[in-house]
Formats: C-alpha cells, sequence, structure tokens
C-alpha cells in the first residue's frame, strides 16, 4: 500500500507539470496508481480541439511569429531537416487515436521553447494527453540534439575567417577577432541532488551555458551542463574548446572577460586595480565594445525561447536538452534572416577573476599578444 506521501506525491504529478513519475521521487507506476485509487480522480481539462488544423492556419505571419517564435518560411526549413529523422515518424494509431504529424510535434515543440507556459496547458492547446506530449518533445529534442547539433553549430570555415575578422574589426577597432566567449546561467529549480552544486553567485539554482559567437550572432560552440557554482575557466578547461581553440585560431583569437587566462587565442581586458595607463583602458573599451555580442546574443536566445528564462523541471539531461536545441533553432533562425526584436535583459552574474596562483593561468604570448594589440590600438 502506498504511504501517505507517495499519495500526495501521486497527485501532484497530475496536478503539476512534472515530466514523468519519476521526477516526483515515486519508484514505481504501481505506487502511483494505489495511490491515485484512493483519492478523488482529477478533473478533466477541456482542450481545443483542430487547433493545429483550423486556427493555426488562420494566422497571420506577425501572430504566427508571436506564438511559435519562428516565421512561416523558417518553420518549413525547420519541419524539412527534421523530417528525414524516424524518431519522428508517425506511430501507428492506438485505440483509434490519430496520428501526430511532424508538423503539430514541431509546432508543440516550438510553442514550449517560446513560453512559459505549463506543459499542461500545451497539452490542452493542442489536444493530447500529457503523456503524450512528453514523448513527443522528448523525441523532438533528441532529434535536435543527436542530429542536428553537429550540422548547425560548427566552427567556421577557414574560407570565412576573413570576413568574420574584418566585420569584427568594423565594430571597435579590434583586430583579428574570430570570435565571443562567454557564459550564460539557465535558472533552474534546485535539483534532488547536490541542490548547493547549482546556487551561483546571484543566490539561484542555474546550469551553464558556454558560448562562443561569431559577428553574426551564430553559436560556432557551446558546451551546456555544469552547475552554476563552477568558475568560468573550468567550465572552459573543461570544453572541447580548450583543446581545438590553438588549432582553430591559429594566429587570431577569442574575446573573453576577466573570468577566463589570458592565451594567445584568447585574448582578455587587463586586470583594473585603478591605476591602469590610457592605452590600456583603451584596448579594454575596444574589447568589451566587441566581446558585447556574446552577451547579445544570450538575449536574443532567451528572448526568443523564453523557456530557457526558467527551465521548470529537475531532470538535468532534459533541461541540457532543451538549452542545445533552443541553440540550434537560433541559429537556424540566423541562417534564414528571421529576426526578432524580443530581447531578455539577462540577470548577469558577475564573472570572478581568476585567483593569483590558481590552475588557469596566463601563458607567456597571450599578454604578449595583448600588449601588441595594445599599442596597436593607441596609435589608430
Amino acid at each position: 500500500m502506498a504511504s501517505d506521501g507517495d499519495i500526495v506525491a501521486a497527485v501532484m504529478c497530475l496536478d503539476d507539470d512534472v515530466e514523468d513519475f519519476q521526477l516526483c521521487g515515486l519508484t514505481t507506476m504501481n505506487t502511483v496508481v494505489i495511490g491515485i485509487m484512493t483519492m478523488p480522480l482529477r478533473r478533466d481539462l477541456p482542450r481545443i480541439e483542430n487547433y493545429v488544423e483550423e486556427v493555426v492556419p488562420k494566422y497571420s505571419p506577425d501572430s504566427f511569429r508571436t506564438f511559435f517564435r519562428v516565421s512561416r518560411s523558417t518553420f518549413e526549413t525547420i519541419a524539412t531537416n527534421i523530417a528525414a529523422y524516424p524518431e519522428l515518424h508517425p506511430r501507428q494509431p492506438n485505440a483509434g487515436r490519430p496520428q501526430i504529424s511532424i508538423e503539430k510535434d514541431l509546432l508543440m515543440g516550438l510553442w514550449y521553447l517560446g513560453s512559459q507556459e505549463t506543459v499542461r496547458s500545451i497539452a490542452d492547446r493542442f489536444d493530447v494527453s500529457l503523456s503524450t506530449f512528453n514523448d513527443h518533445n522528448r523525441r523532438l529534442l533528441d532529434v535536435f540534439t543527436l542530429h542536428l547539433k553537429t550540422k548547425f553549430i560548427s566552427w567556421p570555415a577557414r574560407a570565412d575567417y576573413r570576413a568574420i575578422i574584418d566585420n569584427f574589426q568594423q565594430m571597435k577597432g579590434f583586430p583579428d577577432v574570430l570570435g565571443a566567449i562567454d557564459g550564460t546561467h539557465i535558472r533552474i529549480k534546485p535539483p534532488h541532488e547536490h541542490a548547493p552544486d547549482y546556487i551561483n553567485r546571484k543566490k539561484f539554482h542555474s546550469i551553464l551555458l558556454q558560448g562562443v559567437c561569431r559577428e553574426n550572432r551564430m553559436f560556432t560552440d557551446i558546451n551546456v551542463g555544469w552547475p552554476g557554482r563552477v568558475h568560468d575557466a573550468r567550465v572552459l578547461k573543461n570544453s572541447q574548446i580548450w583543446l581545438n581553440g590553438p588549432v582553430f585560431c591559429g594566429r587570431h583569437h577569442l574575446l573573453g572577460d576577466g573570468a577566463y587566462p589570458c592565451k594567445h587565442w584568447l585574448l582578455t581586458p587587463y586586470r583594473d586595480n585603478g591605476h591602469l595607463q590610457r592605452d590600456m583602458v583603451k584596448y579594454n573599451r575596444a574589447l568589451s565594445g566587441t566581446r558585447v555580442v556574446i552577451e547579445n546574443t544570450f538575449g536574443i536566445l532567451k528572448g526568443r525561447f523564453r523557456r530557457l528564462q526558467f527551465v521548470d523541471m529537475v531532470d538535468n539531461g532534459y533541461i541540457c536538452k532543451v538549452i542545445v536545441t533552443a541553440c540550434i533553432l537560433h541559429n537556424m533562425c540566423i541562417l534564414e534572416g528571421d529576426e526578432l526584436e524580443d530581447h531578455f535583459e539577462d540577470d548577469i552574474v558577475p564573472p570572478v577573476p581568476i585567483p593569483q596562483g590558481q590552475l588557469f593561468q596566463n601563458d607567456a604570448e597571450g599578454p604578449l599578444k595583448r600588449l601588441q594589440i595594445t599599442n596597436q590600438l593607441a596609435n589608430m
């Protein structure tokens, strides 16, 4: 027989938008069934019939973009890219239920990513059960993370380097820049395990997204999943860009803030001790004015895909798939020229400078290269 605690948890699973029963701390479905049998059944919520078939086609282009966060043209491009993967092929109907098309799967997924609406409310809108929505949403996220990540988030081709460098230099005159790197905190619910590890310096629970972007705000590299308490430099040291950066950049470089070490391939500002020389201040301003593109990119990402402003779930693997999928869709929108005015003013978590004597020290070439560019900028 289920305990009172199990019964309460089962009812919470029904009343709240928990992604699956295991996330409620219940060990088996039998526990849930036993608990529910002893409690009044939850009333059925009204669903919206034929929303996809009859209502969505009548939306104006602006209304469609407002609700689904992409244009109709971008939607068609996304649908074409995911159509080939068997995970999304309609399954055989069960007990007379109609099949769910790939287009409906994608509309549900975009509504989920683009809003803070509860999953139960979304399921009702699209006239599916909560379990059906969760199953289809998970499969959609799997397609993006398993099949489309490397296709749409990749380091630029060397043939594009010159154009990227020129476009960056037009911002504030900073030379030889291939990208900007930073981290952003994705606010989450306190996880069931190791919750203190996820509390960042702003005192909320988060998962870190490290991103590198080019001048047009496309991500060229991402790393997702580290707890919010972890220092940005440690995330970098344990990411692929730490291994590949020197090779990818060559004599060029990325720009980062003071949380990162200064390397020949990653330039950072001078630490402001209150006594910086004028040339150093000018260098810092040029770097900051160029590097801001990654902060703008995060703001655009969270403004379009508002689920990232707070991910109300405790399955960290699922959370990471949500974040990665949003980044992929962000890049697809840029490739389609699909701009959205919404820009989220992020709750900035201040970077922590690297303490002296710690693991992530500057190399000899980084500060020397920084000095050379300081002198170059001073003469402009």
